[in-house]
């Protein structure tokens, strides 16, 4: 899988046992010369203000959001402990909200 960083500071981006990455200031223009060759989805995996500008520049065809009900980092969680949790049940609507339904393991 080839991988891309955006950044503004790196020049390079070493990836552990896998080939570096790719650095690149211009995110927009990037993912445009990605999308004119063959060849599988493009994933970003990050930054909202990257998901911004890829919105902005009109170039997103397809938004997936992964819920992490117990969330990661330094924001706030929505609980003070980690939960084991099941997912039991997700349903859609027509306005785009999706209701999750989680069942606590003990």
């Amino acid at each position: 899988m080839t991988k891309f960083v955006v950044s503004s500071k790196l020049d390079d981006a070493p990836w552990g046992d896998f080939p570096a990455a790719t650095v690149t200031r211009d995110p927009v223009a990037t993912i445009r010369e990605l999308k004119e060759q063959s060849g599988k989805d493009i994933w970003l995996w990050g930054s909202l203000k990257l998901m911004h500008s890829l919105l902005d520049g009109g170039i997103v065809d397809e938004v997936r959001m992964l819920v992490c009900p117990a969330s990661r980092g330094k924001g706030t969680r929505v609980f003070e402990d980690a939960q084991d949790l099941k997912l039991v049940e997700a349903t859609s609507f027509e306005n785009g909200l999706a209701l999750l339904r989680y069942e606590i393991e003990k």
